[in-house]
């Protein structure tokens, strides 16, 4: 349970793999592994494979890791999308279309 994060060779694309529920007990511990990437990550993929369950804490923690990621000139990729998260995501794209939570790869289709 918690995060793992894998780089690639060369370190700069990473992937932060979430395995537990995203609330806000869980959020800042996945915002510190996040905050902790090297420099050298342009591209991250957050990968949600393994998560049942988020609340909104979930648009928090795209919203923070997103604003670190492209900080450095990179890009934020959700992936692995199960179904209730995903409806989070699609529903955060419904009510704030100018967030552009598609962006992140994980609503297209959805709205």
């Amino acid at each position: 349970m918690g995060t793992r994060i894998s780089l690639s060779p060369g370190g700069r694309t990473a992937t932060l793999t979430v395995d537990s529920d995203i609330d806000d007990r869980a959020r800042p511990a996945i915002e510190s592994a996040a905050a902790g990437l090297p420099l050298s990550v342009r591209y991250l993929t957050l990968d949600l494979t393994r998560v049942d369950f988020v609340d909104s804490a979930l648009l928090h923690l795209v919203r923070t890791v997103d604003r670190s990621v492209t900080g450095r000139g990179g890009l934020l990729r959700i992936a692995g999308l199960r179904p209730q998260p995903s409806r989070v995501l699609a529903l955060a794209a419904d009510l704030w279309p100018d967030a552009r939570w598609d962006a992140y790869g994980a609503c297209s289709g959805l709205n």
